[in-house]
């Protein structure tokens, strides 16, 4: 039972990871859109941007090389994808609660609704859960980064 919810965790973790790297270069790309984003949201000031966005890349990546490379020792970098993905499901909810309607600003248009907190609240538990089962093989990778196209394509 526990190879199963390592295997389980680790595919949801590295799909956390390709998400963070999506919304992360998409905020490099399009810049002053995530500044608009963020101060429609009025809760942080837009020089947050480059801090967010910047976490976003460097937790993805890290997190995406230690499953690879080494994923006995990927517990921090889990760890810390599971910490900033707690901090977007507060700060989403929040912004659900304070400003429904207002974007999201993690992939395009999308409206902040419960299921972009609970999206977040459930990759924050797989990376934390993962981190204390252990990650499984790279396969798991590969199974999660087709578990992120297949979300980000049934999205549309």
């Amino acid at each position: 039972m526990s190879i199963f919810w390592s295997a389980v965790m680790t595919v949801l973790s590295a799909a956390g990871a390709i998400f963070l790297l999506a919304a992360g270069f998409g905020h490099v790309v399009r810049h002053r859109e995530h500044r608009a984003v963020l101060r429609a949201h009025r809760l942080l000031p837009p020089v947050f941007a480059p801090l967010t966005t910047g976490a976003e890349v460097l937790i993805g990546t890290a997190v995406l090389l230690a499953l690879l490379a080494a994923p006995a020792a990927a517990a921090p970098a889990l760890l810390a994808q599971a910490g900033l993905y707690t901090a977007f499901a507060g700060y989403a909810g929040v912004l659900r609660v304070r400003r429904p309607g207002v974007p999201c600003g993690c992939f395009g248009s999308e409206v902040v609704s419960w299921a972009v907190v609970a999206r977040a609240a459930v990759l924050a538990a797989a990376g934390a859960a993962c981190a204390a089962l252990g990650a499984a093989s790279p396969l798991c990778v590969a199974a999660g980064a087709v578990l992120a196209m297949a979300a980000h394509l049934l999205r549309r």
